[in-house]
């Protein structure tokens, strides 16, 4: 599974979109190279899995990748799942953010929110988020400033 991420990471993630300019996620490559990227395969219960990797999240890490390569829940399911866990996070003032990824397998990232929220100002600065629709920059970016705010946290 690890090649598979690497690839994922590499080759979809890693290359610019020459419609807007930029990278699907442009740090996803150098997190890579750096070994900071950790992958877990979930076997069994993919939230019981994703819960202890978040419970013992490495800071060291810029994310953990956990994959279901056969999930049981929708897309829809799965993102709901996550905006809970958020909140959750939010509410006890956890420096943690979780999102869901859907291709061939279900992949959920675990990272920390004040490095998120960081690195979306910068991305922010340059202009990738001008091709969003307006909703879903209130509900992907904004909403989660916001949560890091309530955090505490420097935004």
């Amino acid at each position: 599974m690890e090649k598979y991420i690497e690839r994922w990471i590499m080759e979809d993630l890693t290359p610019v979109d020459p419609d807007v300019g930029f990278a699907l996620c442009p740090y996803a490559k150098k997190a890579w190279i750096d070994k900071r990227v950790r992958v877990v395969v979930c076997e069994g219960d993919l939230w019981d899995k994703v819960a202890e990797e978040c419970a013992n999240f490495d800071p060291k890490n810029a994310l953990t990748v956990c994959v279901d390569e056969d999930p049981d829940s929708s897309y829809d399911e799965l993102e709901s799942a996550c905006m809970a866990m958020n909140s959750y996070f939010s509410a006890t003032k956890q420096d943690l953010w979780v999102l869901v990824f859907e291709a061939e397998v279900a992949i959920i990232f675990i990272q920390k929110l004040s490095e998120l929220d960081d690195a979306s100002q910068k991305l922010e600065k340059v202009g990738y988020y001008k091709s969003y629709e307006p909703d879903d920059y209130i509900k992907l970016i904004l909403n989660r400033r916001e949560k890091r705010i309530r955090n505490g946290e420097k935004s």
